[in-house]
């Protein structure tokens, strides 16, 4: 009996040992899939590539058609096509690309030397060029609560051009705003999030640039960079590795940022450019409304829409709603004055939009008052273009 048990235990070593350098092996093509599927995206951007280099890079790694523009129903046409790209593991996807897995299920399958992870890729072309292109890392992470103890799921994204799909989208305007207000071409962020909350939540920490048509040549080099070393590491990644240079300029962001916003013209301005929608509207009534949910913002409801200077684009939601994250903001940014139900106004406006979900936030200094001089500011700040 004894000897059998030691030949038991013997093959559950070895077998253990193997599955482990299995599991490694693929761990580490994956990550290298990832560095070069990266650096052909990176590439593209780098070089402002035609379509036909687009589609070279697309046919290559396999990517699929998502759509015209960024909408699935509409099928793709020669001049303008989004296509989409996914990849993780070669493993059951099910659980090694799940990083928002259950601790009791990503310990042991780590312990083994795999890291569910998970990697999403976007391009997009328009008017037969390059538009945009998009890369995101989902994985597990450490170090959630700033002293290495909590583990979480850690996400990287990294967008340029039109795509308007980062998650610079999910920060409060005011946030994203200041970020404006100290480097126009680009945004970055780093945040806490709690995914998935109706299912038990996941800690998640959320790191993301933007990029804009008018960004620097080594601003989109440094931004879009991914150190996904940590991802073959016997430790998971924090949340300053994946994105070094995002993170390293969020935190110079945050210490530069104003704790407080003055409404001037040019800032007014600043926000026109910025805004996804800007629209002259009567509202019903000036009473916010609760928030949806713990730690959510109120909401003016009951707009009258009484002309859209800048229409939001893809999936634009109503624009009847509008979340107000402070109640300062419900003055208008060019003299101060409450709003007043029953008056018009033009409001500046961000919009969050997909497939799924759409909304709609008031920026800060948003609300201008409708007059002469306001209406020819937006109207030439739409007509040559935001950000």
């Amino acid at each position: 009996m004894k000897r059998g048990a030691l030949i038991i235990a013997m093959i559950a070593i070895i077998s253990g040992v193997g599955v482990s350098v299995h599991f490694r092996i693929e761990q580490y093509r994956f990550r290298r899939q990832a560095e070069r599927l990266l650096e052909d995206l990176r590439g593209l951007e780098l070089r402002t590539a035609s379509a036909a280099e687009v589609r070279s890079v697309v046919k290559k790694w396999g990517f699929k058609e998502w759509g015209r523009g960024e909408r699935p129903a509409q099928s793709c046409t020669e001049d303008e096509c989004t296509y989409r790209f996914e990849l993780a593991p070669n493993a059951d996807r099910d659980i090694f690309s799940n990083p928002f897995a259950s601790r009791a299920v990503t310990f042991p399958v780590e312990w083994l030397g795999a890291r569910p992870s998970v990697v999403h890729a976007w391009v997009q072309i328009r008017a037969n060029a390059l538009a945009s292109v998009s890369f995101s890392v989902w994985t597990l992470g450490r170090g959630c609560d700033g002293e290495g103890r909590l583990e979480c799921t850690l996400m990287g994204y990294a967008d340029t051009k039109q795509l308007k799909s980062s998650w610079s989208s999910h920060q409060q305007p005011d946030v994203r705003l200041k970020q404006y207000l100290l480097h126009p071409s680009y945004l970055v962020g780093a945040f806490p999030e709690w995914e998935n909350a109706d299912t038990g939540g996941n800690p998640t920490v959320i790191v993301w640039t933007e990029l804009f048509r008018d960004a620097k040549t080594e601003d989109v080099s440094g931004l879009m960079q991914f150190d996904l070393s940590c991802l073959t590491s016997f430790v998971s990644c924090r949340a300053s590795d994946l994105m070094p240079a995002a993170w390293a300029q969020s935190v110079e962001d945050a210490r530069q940022s104003p704790k407080a916003l003055s409404c001037t013209p040019e800032v007014s301005k600043r926000v026109a450019q910025l805004a996804d929608a800007v629209a002259v509207v009567r509202p019903k009534t000036v009473e916010l409304s609760l928030p949806r949910y713990e730690g959510g913002s109120p909401r003016l409801r009951e707009l009258e829409i009484i002309n859209v200077i800048r229409q939001p684009e893809k999936y634009a939601p109503q624009l009847t709603t509008v979340y107000v994250d402070k109640p300062e903001m419900m003055t208008t940014a060019d003299n101060g004055s409450p709003l007043r139900a029953g008056q018009e106004y033009v409001f500046l406006l961000q919009v969050h939009n997909t497939p799924e979900i759409g909304w709609i936030a008031l920026y800060p200094c948003g609300a201008l008052s409708l007059n002469d001089a306001n209406l020819a500011m937006v109207r030439e700040v739409a007509t040559n273009g935001g950000d």
